[in-house]
C-alpha cells in the first residue's frame, strides 16, 4: 500500500461524489458509478479503497432506486466506510475473500440492516457474499481490483433481484478502460477487455 497517497481525502472525495451522483437523481447503472469513483484522482489501479467503492456504488443506486432520503444514504456510506476499511489490501490471495465480494455482502448487509446477531437478512447477507465470491473466482489471478468489482456487481445485481426484489443495473457491455494501468491485465481472458479490431 503506498503511504504517499493521502488516504483520508480519497475516502472523503468517494463519499463526496456518492453524494453529488445521489442529488442528481440520474438513474444509472451500478458499473457507470463504479467507474465515476474509480476515474476520481489519486484512486490507484489496485488498492482498499475499492473494498468501500463496490458497497458505496451500489448503496447510491440503490437509494435512488427506491427513493430512499439523503441522510438514509449518508448514514449507509458511513457505516459501508467503517466496514470497508476493515478487510484489508491482498485479502483476495492471502484469505481467499476478494474485497469486492466481501464489499458486496457489506452492500447487502448495510441496506437491509443485517448485524452479527440479528436473525434478519444475516443469511441473506452471507449468501450474498458467497454468490459474489464465486462469481469473482470464475476466472484466474493475480488480482484485478477493476475485474473483480465488475464482475462483483454483476453478481449482486442477479442476487438483489432474487432475494431482495431490488433492481440494481448492470450494462451487459461492460468495457474496461485500465488496462493499460495493470500490468497484470489478463487481456482477452479478461471478460471487460477492450479488444482492439
Amino acid at each position: 500500500m503506498d503511504m504517499t497517497i493521502n488516504r483520508p481525502k480519497i475516502y472523503d472525495d468517494i463519499t463526496k461524489k456518492c453524494l453529488e451522483i445521489f442529488d442528481d437523481g440520474q438513474s444509472l447503472a451500478v458499473d457507470e458509478i463504479l467507474m465515476q469513483l474509480m476515474d476520481l484522482p489519486g484512486v490507484p489501479m489496485h488498492d482498499p479503497f475499492h473494498h468501500y467503492i463496490m458497497p458505496a456504488a451500489s448503496l447510491v443506486a440503490a437509494a435512488i432506486e427506491t427513493k430512499a432520503d439523503r441522510a438514509a444514504l449518508e448514514g449507509w456510506l458511513r457505516e459501508a466506510l467503517r466496514r470497508g476499511k476493515t478487510v484489508p489490501g491482498g485479502f483476495c490471495g492471502d484469505c481467499g475473500s476478494c474485497g469486492s465480494g466481501v464489499g458486496a455482502g457489506i452492500f447487502l448487509s448495510v441496506y437491509t440492516g443485517a448485524k452479527p446477531m440479528k436473525r434478519e437478512f444475516w443469511d441473506v447477507a452471507n449468501r450474498g457474499t458467497g454468490y459474489a465470491l464465486t462469481k469473482v473466482g470464475s476466472y484466474p489471478g493475480p488480482r484485478c481490483c477493476k475485474r473483480v468489482l465488475f464482475l462483483a456487481t454483476q453478481a449482486l445485481s442477479e442476487f438483489a433481484e432474487e432475494n431482495l426484489g431490488l433492481k440494481l443495473k448492470v450494462n451487459d457491455d461492460i468495457r474496461c478502460h485500465y488496462y493499460k494501468n495493470n500490468k497484470e491485465c489478463l487481456g482477452k481472458e479478461c471478460p471487460f477487455f477492450i479488444v482492439r479490431g
